[in-house]
């Protein structure tokens, strides 16, 4: 996509440092380096020269890096200065590149944008951009590097090839419905089902083993009245975040919390106690806690280990019983709360498939434990391979699943072409706009608007 006007913007950050960078693009950027540097420099050789302002005395002297279209980050002619890092100086080297015709200040993110357009990168590789100058965690430098290399684009890319091949054969049996041509659509579109689904399945388990949301990690604090939720959430942000009494149902709304445990960021959401209640807004809050479970990683469902292990054991099981319905694949931790009252050691037991952590949220007895072990649970994904989804990607994901699962059953149900078409139609739309085969100009302003200047 040739874009008419050439960009300017500093790469570095601003202030005063030993090096300032500024990154040229476009059509005008030739005209740029012949009046600013007084040639065109080697291509992709690090070049000595002098910058010049308009009466040809220098401005700055530094290094030039020439990278010719189509041959660049952008896909455009890109031009690199580098020069000292005086804001001063800068700022003049700004304005006499803007007072050539043609040239503007990038937006925050063009340069990214621009080499998506052009086909350099695709919307996840741009993301990732992003994601790595903002990561605060090893792992999630990691997962940036491998999804700027592909990683994650290339799961979405075979599923869209799959479904591209199903929607090449479906739309054939409705071109030649009226020629006497026997496409076997039953086996067909059976085939493709298994394939799609087969598909599906393993980027939504990947997605689990390997992948690394960009956002903080949502952990949702849940359990019945009294049991010490707001406790656990005050201790484990160390400050009085939450109001704390003996009366059932104190909390009634969500409440929020950020906090890094060893460079694990995560997001803590503080519920209202499970319970039934003729209290309306008590129900609300409660009904707001079971809708956001949905949406979290993980949850740490307190139990006041006070009570008799009968009812310890009916509590959380049927708190399973409930997830299982919701077919969420939810990490759960069962908290064992109140230790500190009854004569038993503080630490973490396996049952089945679920840990048992006994604490103290008033003594911060057994503290450690949780926080290792919440550690653990991310340290545990398969170390190889890690890449960065956003939530948007697994949205997009899920929507285009559940699009899948009703197609199949419509099909079962009425066997028609047409309508399988559009459902196939649909899924490609929803899983284009992860890599950005399909694109609204309102999604990519929301991405792009979000990186740095000079990016």
């Amino acid at each position: 996509m040739i874009q008419n006007d050439t960009i300017v913007a500093p790469v570095t950050y601003p202030g005063k440092s030993a090096v300032g960078i500024l990154r040229i693009s476009g059509m005008n950027t030739r005209r740029i380096a012949r009046e600013i540097l007084g040639k065109i420099p080697k291509p992709r050789f690090a070049t000595y020269a002098k910058f010049l302002n308009k009466n040809k005395t220098i401005l700055d002297q530094g290094i030039s890096l020439w990278f010719p279209a189509p041959f660049s980050f952008t896909g455009e002619d890109v031009l690199e200065l580098q020069g000292h890092g005086n804001p001063l100086i800068m700022d003049l080297l700004i304005k006499r590149i803007l007072s050539i015709k043609n040239t503007r200040l990038a937006k925050p993110g063009e340069f990214c944008e621009r080499a998506f357009l052009n086909g350099k990168i695709d919307l996840v590789q741009a993301e990732a951009i992003d994601d790595l100058i903002n990561s605060e965690t090893e792992s999630m430098v990691k997962g940036s590097l491998n999804s700027l290399e592909g990683n994650f684009s290339c799961y979405i890319t075979n599923l869209v090839e799959i479904l591209n091949t199903f929607r090449v054969n479906i739309e054939s049996s409705i071109d030649f419905s009226e020629e006497e041509i026997n496409f076997h659509c039953d086996d067909i579109v059976n085939n493709n089902f298994q394939k799609l689904n087969d598909q599906f399945l393993n980027i939504k388990k990947i997605i689990k083993n390997k992948s690394i949301i960009r956002e903080s990690k949502k952990i949702i604090i849940i359990g019945p009245p009294n049991a010490g939720k707001s406790s656990l959430l005050n201790i484990l942000s160390s400050r009085n975040r939450a109001i704390v009494t003996n009366i059932p149902g104190t909390t009634r709304d969500l409440l929020y919390e950020s906090i890094n445990i060893d460079g694990f960021l995560c997001e803590i959401i503080d519920t209202a106690g499970l319970h039934d209640t003729d209290n309306e807004i008590e129900k609300m809050g409660i009904n707001r806690a079971l809708e956001i479970v949905k949406t979290c990683d993980h949850i740490l469902f307190v139990i006041d280990k006070t009570i008799d292990i009968a009812s310890q054991k009916k509590i959380s099981s049927d708190f399973i019983k409930k997830i299982n319905l919701c077919n969420s694949g939810i990490r759960i931790t069962f908290i064992l709360n109140k230790n500190d009252l009854l004569k038993d050691s503080f630490g973490i037991k396996k049952i089945e498939d679920f840990y048992f952590i006994s604490i103290s949220a008033l003594t911060g007895q057994g503290l450690d434990v949780l926080k290792k072990h919440l550690i653990k649970v991310e340290k545990n994904k398969e170390k190889e391979g890690l890449f960065i989804a956003r939530r948007r990607h697994v949205h997009q994901i899920d929507l285009s699943y559940r699009e899948f699962l009703k197609a199949k059953k419509t099909w079962v149900k009425y066997k028609n072409i047409e309508l399988l078409a559009e459902s196939l139609s649909l899924m490609n739309k929803l899983l284009g706009e992860i890599i950005g085969s399909f694109s609204s100009n309102d999604l990519l302003n929301r991405i792009f608007s979000t990186f740095c200047i000079g990016k």
